[in-house]
C-alpha cells in the first residue's frame, strides 16, 4: 500500500471528495487502476455507514454499487461517476 497516492488523475470532483473524506477517517488508497468502465480508486478499508450516508445525501448523482464477489474477486462497494469510481472492500459472506 502506498503511503501517499496522488488523486490528480481522478477528474471527478465527487469521487475525489469521497476518497479524501475516507482518508480523513483513517482509510488509505491502496491503488488507482483502470477498469473497463472507469478509472478506479481502490481503498484499503471498508466504507463506513456514516460516510456512505453523507455521500449519498450530498451527491445523489453518484451511482452506488455493491458486488457480492466471486471466487476470483473479493466483494466490494462504492460509487461511479463520469468514468471514475471508488471501491471499498467488504467482508466475504460466511458460508
Amino acid at each position: 500500500m502506498a503511503d501517499h497516492v496522488s488523486l490528480s488523475s481522478v477528474e471527478s470532483a465527487a469521487i475525489r471528495d469521497v476518497a479524501e473524506r475516507a482518508m480523513l477517517q483513517g482509510n488509505q488508497v491502496s491503488d488507482i487502476a483502470p477498469w473497463s468502465k472507469a478509472l478506479v480508486v481502490h481503498m484499503a478499508y471498508t466504507l463506513s455507514e456514516t460516510l456512505k450516508a453523507e455521500i449519498c445525501a450530498q451527491y445523489p448523482s453518484l451511482e452506488y454499487y455493491r458486488q457480492e464477489g466471486s471466487p476470483h474477486n473479493p466483494p466490494d462497494e462504492g460509487f461511479i461517476h463520469g468514468g471514475f469510481a471508488i471501491s471499498f472492500p467488504r467482508p466475504r459472506a460466511a458460508g
